[in-house]
């Protein structure tokens, strides 16, 4: 599905503002020009008759995997990362449900990151996906080289993939059959690389945004956080827990982790 740049403006009005609705699954009414895609049923992405090695990433830090052909992946909080047995035989392809960063050393062979709703191409670069299976939103940021991304499923309104080049990216929500191709500032990727988290003048709200872009994690907020003032802060290679004591003694909240959400209690 593809809008006409005066719509994308009128009912998006800002890319942060679209990928809260994308990660969130919220259905967005009474502006939305196309139909509501039909509800996707789940999908095996194994290759029938292949053995995987599934790779699980810790709830609140991140974990690093070393790939057969020496290709790096970070995986985020609660990631889980399906790697086949015969990946090295010319089939570099792995399967991810969560947030994940890639360094994909180059080959002849392209490397191919499938999701329930994504799917993304490269030969050799560098890129972040974020799909999981129980959320309806995805997005894709390339950081290096160039990478086409396209829908992992049949969409019956558009299968078009996109080509991505430094400082694009995807927004995507299967619900509403969408696909967009955006702009951001490549130096955020490059300070989540960093792993060095910067809360200046953040509200509860804009707090609960940065940490779920940060740690991958999904943050409901409970209680009246209009008392709570704003947050500031810098950690260095924290994990969700370290942040989340630290945060919760000035602002006075609670907060309780489940797989891979968060609760925040004012």
């Amino acid at each position: 599905m593809r809008f006409k740049p005066d719509t994308i403006s009128r009912c998006f009005p800002g890319r942060y503002a679209l990928a809260l609705l994308l990660w969130g699954g919220i259905v967005i009414t009474g502006c939305h020009t196309g139909t509501k895609a039909p509800e996707n049923t789940p999908v095996n992405l194994k290759t029938p008759g292949i053995e995987y090695q599934t790779y699980k990433g810790i709830t609140g830090r991140r974990t690093s995997v070393m790939l057969p052909d020496s290709s790096q992946v970070i995986l985020n909080s609660a990631s889980v990362l399906e790697v086949p047995a015969n990946y090295l035989q010319g089939n570099r392809a792995v399967i991810l449900d969560g947030d994940a960063f890639f360094t994909v050393v180059p080959s002849t062979d392209t490397f191919t990151v499938t999701s329930d709703k994504l799917r993304a191409t490269v030969l050799g670069t560098a890129f972040k996906m974020r799909s999981f299976a129980s959320q309806h939103g995805a997005t894709v940021y390339l950081l290096k080289g160039k990478i086409r991304v396209g829908k992992s499923y049949h969409s019956p309104t558009d299968n078009q993939p996109e080509i991505l080049e430094r400082g694009q990216m995807i927004l995507a929500n299967n619900e509403i059959d969408l696909m967009e191709k955006e702009t951001y500032h490549p130096q955020e990727l490059e300070t989540w690389l960093s792993d060095t988290l910067r809360i200046s003048n953040a509200n509860p709200m804009a707090l609960s945004r940065t940490l779920e872009e940060w740690f991958g994690v999904e943050v409901e907020i409970k209680g009246d956080a209009s008392k709570a003032g704003i947050s500031d802060g810098a950690f260095f290679h924290a994990t969700l827990e370290e942040v989340l004591n630290n945060l919760g003694k000035v602002q006075h909240f609670k907060y309780k982790i489940s797989d891979n959400k968060v609760v925040i209690t004012f």
